[in-house]
């Protein structure tokens, strides 16, 4: 029988017959991701009523990336280059991410989802990389760089992801000027850049849950895309 995967997303303004509307948009290799290894993916757009958030009949989610996290959900005030913020879309991930981990549905955290897995469990962000000392290494390359290998990652021997990837040193994409700060509860550290943003989380406790900086959904093609959503759809 085939697996359900809820994959969260946004809000984005089309054109659409009735005008120019917000629309639950999403990346459609998403869908290919799961249906790949035979399985339904169903897309998960932001709710008013996020307190009613109930993932508990999926096998497993994907908080996919996207805009800037409110800053307030882990107590720091906004600054001005963070931007294209949703509460709702925040307070639907949380949701989504308590439920998921009240049940242990097996979670893939991607880039702006990775970040909010931090914050979810206690962490904190840096809310720009530049403006924090972070300039080796330049993390913010979407567009043409989206689907390309941008810098390497160091993954730790033992962690889950490396038991997912079998390999200590990769290639990413890198599409973000966020990234963690702080720490959150009951994470480890996975997968570092060679300037030292983390870019890889996964739990300690029993939760089936991990986080990656970089956008395996952008490059289906590649080995460790293809691992990681090989994991997500076992």
């Amino acid at each position: 029988m085939s697996k359900l995967i809820a994959i969260s997303t946004g809000l984005k303004d089309v054109e659409m017959a009735p005008g120019n509307i917000p629309c639950v948009v999403i990346n459609n290799d998403f869908v290919k991701a799961c249906n790949n290894f035979g399985n339904n993916a169903v897309i998960f757009g932001p709710h008013e009523n996020s307190e009613l958030v109930d993932i508990s009949k999926f096998d497993a989610i994907v908080i996919s990336g996207g805009g800037d996290i409110n800053p307030a959900t882990y107590g720091e005030d906004k600054i001005e280059k963070t931007i294209r913020v949703s509460d709702y879309r925040d307070s639907t991930e949380l949701a989504m991410l308590k439920s998921a981990e009240e049940n242990n549905v097996k979670t893939l955290a991607i880039c702006r989802g990775h970040q909010l897995l931090n914050i979810y469990k206690g962490g904190s962000l840096y809310q720009d990389l530049k403006d924090n000392g972070f300039t080796q290494i330049d993390h913010e390359k979407p567009f043409k760089d989206a689907r390309s290998h941008v810098h390497d990652v160091n993954i730790e021997t033992n962690s889950k992801l490396y038991t997912i990837i079998q390999e200590n040193e990769i290639k990413v994409n890198s599409i973000h000027h966020q990234a963690i700060n702080k720490l959150g509860h009951e994470l480890k550290i996975t997968a570092k850049s060679p300037d030292g943003v983390i870019e890889g989380i996964e739990l300690t406790n029993d939760w089936d849950a991990l986080g990656v900086q970089w956008h395996p959904e952008n490059m289906l093609e590649d080995p460790v895309s293809i691992k990681l959503f090989e994991w997500l759809n076992s």
